[in-house]
């Protein structure tokens, strides 16, 4: 299952997840900013991955200045949406 949020425009990002069955998390980050916080945004995405309960996943984050709270805010409604969880 695939889910996507978010819009490809200042401070934002948009985010698609695909949702695996087994194996591991894959987060593919495009970032201008990913030499300064790349590790960062990589660490807070796998929190929020974490704290969803998602195990194997193949995650990508277009990143186009955005804060720690909206890419948390992005990949929760992706996993929703990928999970088949209501309007989201």
């Amino acid at each position: 299952m695939i889910g996507e949020a978010g819009y490809e425009q200042s401070q934002d990002c948009k985010v698609t997840v695909k949702l695996k069955s087994s194996g591991k998390t894959k987060i593919e980050l495009n970032s201008k900013m990913e030499k300064m916080f790349g590790r960062q945004i990589r660490q807070k995405a796998q929190e929020e991955l974490d704290r969803l309960g998602v195990k194997a996943a193949n995650v990508k984050i277009d990143d186009f200045d955005s804060l720690d709270f909206v890419i948390q805010a992005r990949i929760r409604t992706a996993v929703r949406r990928a999970r088949g969880e209501g309007n989201v």
